[in-house]
């Protein structure tokens, strides 16, 4: 008899959790369809972002990021010099490519190379090439990047690590031109557009007698600033689901975010800005099974307090009161692993409280 009756209660067990499992396969079906709702209707809004061409590698919709492409959207038809300012791992060479792509040269080859990444003695033979014989070693002609990307672009990143002689060698080819390879006497005509790019402030060097400043007028006649990531935090969850497209897909496995990770990545301050998200991400889906929480995230960043970020709420004291106890809902909801009584009693509220407060507040 106690046999029968733990058969009977094995299979009721059995079968609510098969009622359990199938809610949750369900709830995650809609939220998925919800989340593809909303990738369909951002790409409705990116057809109206007041810009004449398509930024689709440039993720974002804040303010900022609008007002960046609008600067952009401008300098991309006129055929000058552009000089692009912002911190490592920001997307100045992004940036540089979108405009090359939208660009009057765009039939042409854009070329790129870090100014910081070669050694002196090898940058003048790397932009302007060389001829056979032309030091030890140079047993062939090699063509400079300038001839390589003659009728094109030659973005030229960490442009303020030059130093003062390689500054002056490339200001004469902008003022005329004219490149002549190392170890030749003849010169020929280039036809380039040139865009710049430094995480240094150059004016500051200018001042400091760093960097020229005939070759900073002629290097800056359009700046880009491209904000940190910081500045735009509103961007995060974009950016997120746009590098789960770009990395998740080798496993076969559509990946996720939960929510709880999700403000730990928009509280973080990425001083890497997008490059160290991006490897970020790519190390969350290594250590998940396709749903990325809180636990697979690097340890400074799991241990963030999440919030409301300030580009968002502004000075507004209501916006703010409302950001505050969004993030201490949330923080006390993760600590309980869901459970709203538990969650309430570390608030200091009733359970109907905390359910009316988060109905105000639509937290899912």
């Amino acid at each position: 008899i106690a046999d029968a009756r733990d058969q009977v209660l094995l299979r009721r067990a059995a079968r609510r959790a098969k009622r359990a499992s199938a809610e949750l396969t369900d709830l995650l079906a809609k939220r998925e369809a919800a989340l593809d709702a909303a990738e369909r209707e951002l790409a409705r809004a990116r057809g109206s972002r007041g810009t004449r061409y398509r930024y689709d590698e440039i993720v974002g919709e804040s303010e900022v990021t609008r007002s960046l492409l609008k600067l952009v959207d401008r300098v991309t038809a006129a055929d000058i010099p552009v000089l692009i300012e912002g911190e490592s791992g920001s997307g100045k060479e992004l940036v540089a490519r979108a405009i090359h792509a939208n660009g009057p040269r765009a039939a042409r080859r854009f070329v790129s190379e870090n100014c910081g990444a070669i050694p002196e003695g090898l940058l003048e033979s790397a932009l302007f090439g060389h001829v056979r014989g032309a030091f030890t070693g140079a047993d062939r002609p090699r063509a400079g990047l300038f001839e390589i990307a003659d009728q094109g672009t030659l973005f030229l990143d960490e442009i303020g690590e030059m130093s003062l002689g390689m500054q002056t060698k490339l200001l004469r080819v902008l003022e005329d031109g004219m490149l002549r390879p190392v170890g030749s006497e003849r010169a020929r005509k280039v036809n380039v557009r040139i865009i710049t790019a430094t995480h240094r402030d150059l004016a500051a060097m200018v001042k400091a007698k760093t960097f020229r400043e005939d070759l900073y007028y002629r290097l800056n006649i359009i700046t880009i600033r491209i904000p940190p990531l910081r500045e735009r935090s509103s961007d995060i969850p974009l950016i997120v689901h746009h590098l789960l497209r770009k990395h998740g897909g080798a496993s076969g496995v559509k990946p996720r975010v939960t929510q709880a990770a999700m403000d730990r990545l928009v509280a973080f301050a990425w001083p890497g800005n997008v490059r160290q998200l991006e490897n970020e991400i790519r190390r969350a889906l290594v250590l998940s099974d396709g749903t990325i929480d809180v636990e697979h995230l690097s340890p400074e960043i799991a241990g963030q307090t999440a919030a409301a970020p300030r580009e968002e709420v502004g000075l507004n004291v209501r916006s703010r009161i409302d950001a505050l106890e969004v993030a201490l809902v949330r923080d006390a909801l993760q600590k309980t692993r869901g459970n709203q009584t538990q969650a309430a009693k570390l608030l200091g509220l009733s359970r109907f409280g905390l359910q009316k407060m988060i109905r105000r507040l639509k937290i899912e």
